[in-house]
């Protein structure tokens, strides 16, 4: 009988409770952000342009060793300018070492294109490589009191400006 009137009570409930179901809702958000674009030297190590071995009122001009000066830029972002800093009154590239007077020269940036940002990763930024060059003209004395000198050097700075 217990278990007859456990039965009913069960079958009365079901009958009189509301039947459950799932419901989903929405509720819209903007996501934003604001992204300050940044171009940041990556050279490690010291990068030296060595122009060898000059001998005074030599005939022809004396090349130092290129060095590639690289930055890491936000994808799509170029800089719009590269400048020299100033060493001996000038920032147009042009220094004196022993006495013997140089030029540098920035070639035209290469850009090798970063990678997208995906869900599964991270983006990479841009590779801006500038190629920079120097010469030491002719016929020149320089400044040694011994009969020879050096090596001399001098840190120089290429300004990117974006």
């Amino acid at each position: 009988m217990k278990k007859l009137l456990a039965t009913a009570v069960a079958s009365a409930f079901v009958l009189i409770a509301p039947a459950v179901q799932a419901a989903v809702t929405n509720n819209d958000f903007t996501v934003q952000v604001n992204l300050t674009s940044v171009c940041e030297a990556t050279n490690n190590g010291t990068t030296t342009m060595d122009f060898g071995t000059y001998t005074a009122f030599q005939p022809g001009a004396q090349s130092g060793s290129a060095v590639n000066l690289t930055f890491r830029c936000t994808r799509g972002f170029a800089p719009t300018s590269v400048a020299f800093d100033t060493v001996n009154g000038t920032a147009a590239g042009v220094g004196v070492l022993q006495g013997l007077q140089y030029a540098l020269t920035a070639g035209a940036p290469s850009t090798v294109a970063g990678t997208a940002a995906t869900t599964a990763t991270i983006g990479t930024g841009d590779a801006v490589t500038y190629n920079v060059t120097g010469s030491m003209p002719a016929n020149q004395a320089g400044a040694c009191a011994t009969a020879a000198c050096g090596p001399t050097t001098h840190v120089r700075t290429l300004i990117v400006t974006y």
